[in-house]
């Protein structure tokens, strides 16, 4: 299903590198949209063989118990107070993705939290997408209260790179896209860094993401988008 938002900004700012800019329509039924696509484990009849979609339903329902928790604790709080919770960034994961494949036409992979063995906070990626090449994107989000957290996005995304969490994270992801794994074990694979934002004009915003230092880095893969979720 879709997640209702609102896309206030999209543009190429230089080669291989996309920045979108989107806003969720209210808290309430983001977070009733997020629960409602979780939810949906129809993804295992498709992608992953017969015999082993019972244990990808056992481990999904595991977090899905968890993470209808996080969101009902969640629903009564302002979104900027959601930090309290791990709802904050939950919501930037899921719109995030829903805004890159809606708005590139990329193809979305269930969250990791979902699959993955561990019931909730796995380390690891908080997202994946694959492009209209096959190349597979490892999406970071980060939420901060009243800033914008493109820093922690992008230094978060080096780190687990210098960690080869990606590769780490292929063990699993073999079973669901292995044609798709196979291009990361040759080098092809990119990333997507996806923050909450303020009211902070567009073009300062993209300027500042720029002087980053870990931007350079980040962006020296196939492909890097950006994406900004005003959470105010």
């Amino acid at each position: 299903m879709a997640i209702n938002y609102t896309l206030k900004d999209k543009e190429s700012i230089e080669a291989k590198v996309t920045f979108l800019r989107i806003a969720p329509n209210g808290k309430r039924q983001t977070l009733d949209d997020i629960f409602t696509k979780l939810s949906d484990l129809s993804w295992i009849n498709r992608m992953t063989p017969p015999a082993l979609h019972k244990s990808f339903e056992i481990r999904a329902k595991r977090t899905l118990d968890k993470l209808v928790e996080i969101i009902n604790n969640s629903a009564t709080l302002p979104i900027v107070d959601a930090v309290v919770t791990d709802a904050a960034e939950y919501i930037v994961s899921v719109l995030a993705q829903e805004a890159v494949v809606c708005e590139l036409g990329y193809r979305d992979i269930p969250l990791p939290e979902i699959y993955k063995q561990q019931k909730s906070q796995n380390p690891g990626f908080d997202f994946i997408v694959v492009n209209a090449r096959d190349v597979v994107l490892f999406g970071e989000a980060k939420f901060e209260t009243g800033n914008n957290a493109y820093g922690s996005a992008l230094s978060q995304i080096v780190r687990f790179i210098a960690e080869q969490n990606d590769i780490a994270d292929l063990v699993e992801l073999y079973i669901l896209i292995p044609k798709q794994v196979d291009k990361v074990n040759q080098g092809e694979k990119g990333f997507v860094a996806a923050f909450s934002s303020t009211n902070l004009k567009t073009e300062r915003l993209i300027k500042n993401i720029q002087r980053n230092v870990n931007y350079d880095v980040a962006k020296g893969y196939d492909e890097l988008i950006l994406v900004a979720v005003d959470m105010l």
